[in-house]
């Protein structure tokens, strides 16, 4: 590009990172927009998004409303009358003036094959229904969530050892080249948009706390997959005696075991390795590789054994017992 292209850039988490690296590179950030510093942790400390705290290292001007009902915050940003307004994992909606502001377009990143997995939570849920793939978007915003047409797409594969943390590395950086190809399209008007499929929609909703508590009556893949799912956040517990325990990894495991007669959750055996194997839904097993007692380090099973004790016949509820 010749003339840099004037870019307002609006994210929060580390998802988004790459993609402000990426978008700099090439065009002149006006301002960062991101969420406000949170107190967090037992001092309560305040803590700056992974955007804000790049942003200062680069320089760039931050801004940190908590929304958009403000008038003279969204002036602010109208009146610049920028090129492109991208947006990545913000968590803030835009009202309509600013969506209409920006010469070009306002243009949303977001971690699914749409119209699949619209909402808050689009890596974590694809891995835990299964999904062979996912894509990352670059999409027109509009006044509804990740309804818009798409300017940019890639496929990415989701292998069955994927955790939500190696396919969010491996999505926040093809995001970023996918965001750049687009707004080179849209700026040079090469581009073909293309309207999302009204077949096929699904929703990614907010992961809640009852959903971290592992349910042992399911399926073994479900367990599984969830746990993958939830690898680096929110993770998935389970209890054993007054204890909180959150395991971090588990693998399928074929046993033959005739006249099953157990407790969903029970140890009814320990692997070669040295891992409690434990029963679940529809007669299935699940070898728990990794684990952690609550305020503890994560743990290998057989690490963790040397200073837990557990047993066969022992049971992993959803509630602590008395």
């Amino acid at each position: 590009m010749k003339n840099k292209l004037r870019i307002i850039f609006m994210g929060t988490p580390e998802f988004s990172v790459p993609s402000l690296k990426e978008i700099s590179s090439h065009c002149e950030i006006i301002s960062v927009y991101t969420q406000p510093p949170r107190s967090s942790g037992r001092g309560l400390k305040t803590k700056l998004s992974p955007i804000h705290i790049l942003a200062n290292k680069m320089n760039f001007l931050v801004k940190t409303p908590n929304d958009f009902s403000d008038l003279n915050v969204v002036n602010e940003i109208v009146k610049l009358n920028v090129d492109f307004i991208i947006v990545v994992a913000y968590g803030l909606l835009l009202p309509p003036s600013i969506l209409k502001s920006p010469k070009f377009l306002c243009l949303n990143g977001h971690a699914s094959d749409l119209p699949r997995w619209r909402g808050a939570a689009p890596i974590q849920r694809a891995i835990e229904a299964g999904d062979k793939s996912t894509a990352v978007c670059a999409m027109i915003m509009e006044k509804t969530l990740d309804t818009g047409p798409i300017i940019s797409k890639k496929n990415i594969p989701i292998s069955n050892s994927e955790n939500s943390q190696t396919l969010h590395e491996k999505m926040s950086e093809e995001m970023s080249l996918i965001l750049m190809e687009a707004i080179e399209l849209v700026s040079s008007k090469k581009y073909v948009p293309k309207i999302q499929s009204k077949q096929g929609i699904t929703y990614a909703k907010k992961i809640t706390s009852t959903e971290t508590i592992i349910n042992w009556s399911n399926q073994n893949i479900l367990i599984e997959r969830k746990l993958r799912a939830f690898s680096t956040w929110p993770g998935c517990w389970t209890y054993h005696r007054k204890n909180r325990i959150r395991i971090h990894k588990a693998s399928i495991y074929d046993i033959n075991i005739k006249n099953i007669d157990f407790s969903h959750g029970q140890v009814v055996d320990f692997s070669i390795n040295g891992c409690p194997v434990i029963f679940t839904g529809h007669d299935t097993f699940l070898e728990i590789l990794e684990l952690q007692k609550d305020g503890r380090k994560k743990m290998g099973s057989e690490e963790f054994l040397r200073g837990y004790k557990l047993e066969v016949g022992d049971i992993f509820n959803n509630h602590f017992d008395n």
